[in-house]
C-alpha cells in the first residue's frame, strides 16, 4: 500500500492540472435478453468520493455488485490516473433503452455521465436442458442473423456453447458446419462469454461468431454444426476447503464428446434479373467509395498514384476495383487490393464488430495521363443492395488535377544556325528487382490428370530392355508381353483387385471379432457399390456388424461356425466380381464418365476464378477431389491455392501450392507463387538433402532413364558408324570431328541422366509423414498440453515431419536447420498431410 501511495503522489506531481472527466458505456452495446453485459463508468483526472447509486430502466436489472479497478493511461506521453466502475447488467425484455446519466461526486464537484444507448434483442429459443441425472451434458446451438436473405448476401452466424457450471471445459475443437449450400468463414478461437440459467441449471455460454453467404437460391438449411469437446465433470463432494474449483485438484471425471446443434431453415432469394447493370460483378451489400490521387500537379506521361477506399457492409470477396467512368486518355496498371483495417479478412471481421459496423478495403492503382486533363474522372462501383432491394451504382467525386504538357524532346535553333549542344549523359540504368505483391492466376484450359494407377518404372519394362538390344524379331514378342502385363494389371486392379485384397484380410488369422466384422462390412459396401439395395445375405452380415459395434448391450462373440458362414456368404460376391474380367478391355468407355464430370467441374472452377468468385471456384475444385476415384491434377491443386490466397487463407494456399509442386515442379508460375508466400510467411520446408536431389525432381525417373538410354544410343551409333566407315574408306577431319562431337554429346547426356535417376528421391520418401501447418499463430510446445512452454512459433505453410501421435497432439520435427532440427508438440487440428492419397501415384 505505501508503494501505491508513493506512485500516486509521484504521478500527481508529474501530471499537469486537468479537469476531471467521466464517461459511461456498455460493452457490448447490443445483447440478447438475459445476456449479462458490463456497464462501465470511467473516471479520469479525479478522485471519486462517494459510490453512485446506479439508476437503470425498469427492463434492465443489475446482476452484480460494483467492481472497481485503477490503471494508468499514457496520453501523449503524459501519465494519467484512470478508475473504472463496473456493474454487470442484463435486459429482460427486447427493445432499445437509454441508461440515464449517473451523478458522481468527484473532488467536491458533482459530475454527470453521458447517456448510453443499450439495444436488447430477442434471444433465440434456448436449447432444452437435459432431464434426469445427466445434468452435466454441454449444449450447442447456432443462430443465423437473417432467415430470409439474398444469394451472395453476408449475414452473421453465431454458435453458442452452453457449459454447465459443474463442468470444467478443457478444450474446444474446430466448429464444423455443413457447407454444401453456403460459404462459411472460419470460426475464430476466441469467444464472447456470458451466463444464463435454463430450467434451474446454471450455464456458462461461449458464443463464437462468424459469417455465412448462400451460394444458391432456394429453401436451404444451415447446419447442423458440430464440435468436439474435452471437459471434466467436477464432483462437488470432493472439493477441498480453500479450493473453489474442483479442477485445481484434478478430481473431475474426464470426458470427450462431439456435440451437435440444431438445423436452421433459411430462404435465399435470387438476385433479380431486371435492371441488372452490365458492370455488376456479384457484390451484394451496401457500399460507398472514395478516391484520392497524388500528385495533383504532373506532366503527360507521369505516373499518378490513386487510392480507392470501399467502405460498407456486404460481400467484399465479389468486389473488384472500381472502374473509371471516362477512361479515354488514361493508361492504367493492374490494381493491388489490401485491407485498410489490417490483414484480417473483412468478411471475418464482421463477426467481431457490432451489427451494422462497416468494414473497409482499398485498391492502389497507377494511372498515366496520355494527354492534358483538368481532373481525374469519377470511379463507379455497382452492387445489389439488400436494404433497397435493387441494383445501385455509386460514384466518387472527381479529383482536380493540373496535367501539363510533356517536356520537349530537343531544343530547336531559332535562326537556322547549327548549334551543337552536347546532350546530357543519361543516368545509369539499374536492373529492376522483382517486388512480388500478388500471385499469378493463369490457369490452363485443360488439366493434365494424374493416372489413377501408380506409374511403373521403365527399368521394370521388358519392352524397354528389348528395345535396347534392337532385335527386330523380338518386337512381336515384346508386344505380346506388354499385352499380357496389361491383362495381369487388369486382374489385380479395379474393383476385383480391391475385393481380392479385402478377401485376403478376411481370411487373416488371429483378428478379433470387431475387426473381422468391420472388414466384412467394407467388403459388402465395395461389392455393392452402385447398387441401391443389398441382398438378404449381405443384410444379415451388416446387421451382425451393427449389433457388434453399435449396440449398447454386450453381444456374444463370433464362433468359428459363424465366421465360416459369413465367409461363405461373401464368397458369392467375390465370384460375381469375376464376371468383370469379361469386360476388362471394353470398360474404358464406361469409365470415361468420371473424367468428363471432372473436366466439367474444372471448367466451372476456371470460370468462377476468372470472375473473382473465389469461394465458388474453391467449392467446384473441391468437388473434383470428392469424385471416386479422385482425379488428381496439378492444375486443380493450383486453382485451390489461388482461391485460398485470395481469401487470405495463406496456410492452406501454401498447402495446395506445395501439393501442385509435387506433380509439376518445373512450373515457373507455381514457383513464383510459392516464393511470394515464402516472403510473406517465412515458413519452414523439408528440402532434399543435396542440390542434386533437388534438380533430379525436375523430371520423373522414367524420363531420366529414357534420356540416359538416348545418350547411350548416341554413343553406340557414333562408334558403329566410325567402325563401319573405317572399313570402307578413311575418314577425313570433318567426319572424325562429327563422330567425336556425337560421342561427347552422348556422354554429356548419359552421365547426368544416370546420376539424376540414381539420386532422385522415391515418391514415398518425399511425402511420407510430412504435414503442413494450415493455421496462423501456431506454436511448438515442449509437452502435449497448451499450458507448457512454447519453444517456437510455426508460420503457416511450414512443413513438419510427424514422429508420433498422442490423442489430440502430434510430436513433430521442424526443419529449422538441416544440422539440428527442432522437435516438439503441436495441436493435430492445425496440420494437414502434404499428400493424403496413395504415395505410389506420385511421379
Amino acid at each position: 500500500m505505501p508503494f501505491r501511495l508513493l506512485f500516486a503522489l509521484l504521478l500527481g506531481f508529474s501530471m499537469p492540472a486537468a479537469a476531471a472527466t467521466v464517461r459511461a458505456y456498455v460493452q457490448p452495446s447490443t445483447a440478447q435478453t438475459n445476456q449479462i453485459v458490463n456497464y462501465v463508468i470511467t473516471v479520469q483526472n479525479g478522485q471519486l468520493q462517494t459510490v453512485p447509486q446506479l439508476r437503470l430502466p425498469a427492463q434492465i436489472g443489475m446482476n452484480s455488485a460494483l467492481q472497481q479497478s485503477q490503471n494508468v493511461v499514457i496520453d501523449n506521453g503524459v501519465p494519467r490516473m484512470s478508475m473504472n466502475l463496473t456493474w454487470q447488467i442484463a435486459g429482460t425484455e427486447p427493445g432499445e433503452y437509454t441508461i440515464p446519466p449517473q451523478d458522481l461526486l468527484i473532488d467536491g464537484q458533482t459530475l454527470k455521465t453521458n447517456e448510453v444507448k443499450f439495444i436488447v434483442t430477442e434471444a433465440p429459443a434456448s436449447p432444452a436442458a437435459p432431464q434426469g441425472d445427466d445434468l452435466t451434458t454441454p449444449l450447442f446451438q447456432i443462430e443465423v442473423g437473417k432467415t430470409e436473405l439474398y444469394q451472395g448476401e453476408v449475414v452473421p452466424l453465431s454458435a453458442s456453447l452452453y457449459i454447465p457450471r459443474r463442468v470444467a471445459l478443457r478444450r474446444v475443437g474446430l466448429i464444423d458446419v455443413t457447407k454444401s449450400d453456403f460459404a462459411v468463414a472460419r470460426f475464430p478461437q476466441n469467444a464472447d462469454q456470458s451466463e444464463t440459467v435454463i430450467n434451474g441449471i446454471g450455464y456458462i455460454v461461449y458464443t463464437y461468431r462468424t459469417t455465412l453467404s448462400p451460394l444458391q437460391a432456394g429453401d436451404l438449411k444451415v447446419g447442423p454444426a458440430s464440435v468436439e469437446l474435452v471437459y471434466e465433470v467436477l464432483d462437488e463432494r470432493q472439493r477441498m476447503p480453500g479450493f473453489p474449483f474442483g479442477a485445481m485438484m484434478s478430481m473431475g471425471e474426464p470426458r470427450k464428446q462431439v456435440v451437435k446443434s440444431q438445423e436452421v431453415k433459411v430462404k435465399a432469394l435470387p438476385l433479380p434479373a431486371e435492371g441488372k447493370p452490365a458492370s455488376f460483378t456479384g457484390a451484394v451489400g451496401d457500399f460507398s467509395i472514395q478516391a484520392s490521387a497524388s500528385p495533383t500537379e504532373l506532366g503527360v506521361g507521369d505516373p499518378l498514384a490513386v487510392e480507392l477506399i470501399v467502405e460498407g457492409i456486404g460481400n467484399f470477396d465479389a468486389i473488384n476495383s472500381p472502374a473509371l467512368t471516362q477512361p479515354e486518355g488514361w493508361r492504367n496498371y493492374p490494381p493491388r487490393r489490401y485491407n485498410v483495417d489490417g490483414p484480417q479478412d473483412p468478411n471475418q471481421m464482421a463477426a467481431f464488430l457490432p451489427p451494422g459496423s462497416p468494414r473497409r478495403i482499398g485498391f492502389s492503382q497507377v494511372f498515366v495521363p496520355e494527354k492534358q486533363h483538368t481532373q481525374l474522372p469519377p470511379f463507379e462501383l455497382t452492387f445489389f443492395s439488400p436494404t433497397q432491394k435493387k441494383y445501385v451504382t455509386v460514384n466518387t467525386a472527381p479529383v482536380a488535377l493540373n496535367v501539363k504538357p510533356g517536356t520537349a524532346p530537343a531544343a530547336e535553333s531559332g535562326t537556322g544556325a547549327a548549334t551543337n549542344i552536347e546532350p546530357a549523359k543519361p543516368p545509369p540504368v539499374l536492373q529492376p528487382r522483382p517486388n512480388l505483391n500478388d500471385i499469378l492466376t493463369r490457369v490452363p484450359e485443360q488439366p493434365r490428370w494424374l493416372s489413377a494407377t501408380p506409374q511403373a518404372s521403365v527399368l521394370a519394362s521388358s519392352r524397354f530392355w528389348a528395345a535396347q538390344g534392337i532385335p527386330v524379331l523380338i518386337l512381336s514378342f515384346a508386344t505380346f508381353a506388354a499385352w499380357m502385363r496389361k491383362r495381369r494389371e487388369n486382374l489385380t486392379t479395379g474393383l476385383r483387385g480391391e475385393l481380392l485384397k479385402l478377401w485376403t484380410g478376411l481370411e487373416e488369422s488371429g483378428i478379433d471379432d470387431r475387426t473381422f466384422l468391420q472388414r466384412a462390412a467394407w467388403f459388402i459396401q465395395r461389392a455393392h457399390e452402385g447398387k441401391d439395395t443389398l441382398d438378404d445375405d449381405a443384410k444379415e452380415v451388416m446387421a451382425r456388424y451393427e449389433s457388434q459395434n453399435f449396440a449398447v448391450a454386450n453381444t456374444s462373440p463370433l464362433s468359428s461356425a459363424e465366421r465360416r458362414s459369413i465367409l461363405g456368404k461373401l464368397r458369392g460376391l467375390l465370384q460375381a466380381a469375376a464376371a468383370l474380367l469379361v469386360f476388362a478391355f471394353t470398360s474404358s468407355p464406361l469409365m470415361a464418365a468420371g473424367p468428363d464430370e471432372a473436366a466439367k467441374l474444372y471448367q466451372q472452377a476456371r470460370e468462377h476464378l476468372s470472375k473473382s468468385e473465389f469461394t465458388k471456384a474453391q467449392y467446384a475444385a473441391e468437388r473434383i477431389l470428392k469424385l471416386s476415384p479422385p482425379p488428381l491434377s496439378a492444375e486443380v491443386f493450383t486453382i485451390l491455392g489461388h482461391t485460398r490466397f485470395k481469401q487470405d487463407d495463406l496456410g492452406r494456399a501454401a498447402l495446395w501450392y506445395q501439393r501442385a509442386a509435387l506433380l509439376d515442379p518445373s512450373n515457373s508460375e507455381l514457383r513464383q507463387n510459392l516464393r511470394l508466400l515464402d516472403e510473406r510467411l517465412r515458413y519452414f520446408t523439408l528440402a532434399p538433402q543435396s542440390p542434386l536431389a533437388q534438380w533430379s525432381l525436375m523430371l520423373d525417373k522414367n524420363m531420366w532413364v529414357i534420356l540416359a538410354a538416348a545418350g547411350g544410343w548416341l554413343i553406340v551409333l557414333a562408334l558403329a558408324w566410325r567402325v563401319w566407315m573405317g572399313r570402307a574408306s578413311p575418314l577425313n577431319a570433318g567426319k572424325r570431328l562429327g563422330v567425336l562431337l556425337a560421342i561427347l554429346w552422348g556422354f554429356l547426356i548419359l552421365i547426368p541422366s544416370i546420376t539424376f535417376a540414381a539420386v532422385r528421391p522415391l515418391p514415398a520418401e518425399r511425402v511420407r509423414d510430412v504435414f503442413v501447418v494450415t493455421q496462423p499463430e501456431v506454436s511448438l510446445y515442449a509437452a502435449a498440453t497448451a499450458t507448457s512452454a512454447s519453444n517456437l512459433d510455426l508460420p503457416a505453410g511450414s512443413q513438419l515431419r510427424l514422429l508420433e501421435k498422442r490423442g489430440a497432439w502430434s510430436y513433430v520435427e521442424v526443419p529449422v536447420s538441416a544440422e539440428e532440427p527442432t522437435r516438439g508438440w503441436v495441436d493435430t487440428s492445425v496440420i494437414q498431410p502434404l499428400w493424403p492419397w496413395d504415395e505410389a501415384l506420385l511421379p
